[in-house]
Order: C-alpha cells, then structure tokens, then sequence
C-alpha cells in the first residue's frame, strides 16, 4: 500500500483551467510544455508566451516568431 501511495504523488498531473490560461496572458506569463502540435524541435524548458485559448482548451502561442498549438491537457507549468 504505501508503494502505490508513493507511486500516485510522484505521477499528479498538473490540472490547469482555462481560467489560469486567462491570468496567464493578462498578467503577460509564460506556459511549458513538452508538446507543441505540429513541432518536433521545441524544448520543454523553453517558455512560451499565450497569446488566446478556446473553450476547448486550445491554446494559441508564439513560437519562434510564428504561432502554434498546445492542448490545455499538455501544460505543464504555468508562471505569470
């Protein structure tokens, strides 16, 4: 038993809300990720700026000059 307990608080998952999205790109933070829809070179320590999210926890970033994807589910920190 105290295996599997170590084992559920070593694997939370990080559950961001839309909301913290929101402050995120109000107060001009930063998100992390380890994926970036349609982009193979991206470093999960790099920070990336929110410019919107949908409803559907889609959101809109600036990389490297251009824009891309990163689902809600997929945001690992967010700092503002």
């Amino acid at each position: 038993m105290k295996y599997l307990k170590s084992f559920f608080e070593n694997t939370k998952l990080k559950n961001f809300e839309i909301e913290d999205i929101i402050n995120c790109i109000e107060n001009k933070g930063y998100i992390f990720t380890e994926i970036v829809k349609d982009q193979r070179d991206h470093n999960p320590d790099k920070p990336l700026r929110p410019l919107s999210v949908d409803d559907d926890g889609l959101i809109t970033v600036d990389f490297d000059g251009g824009e891309a994807e990163v689902e809600l589910s997929k945001v690992s920190k967010v700092e503002f």
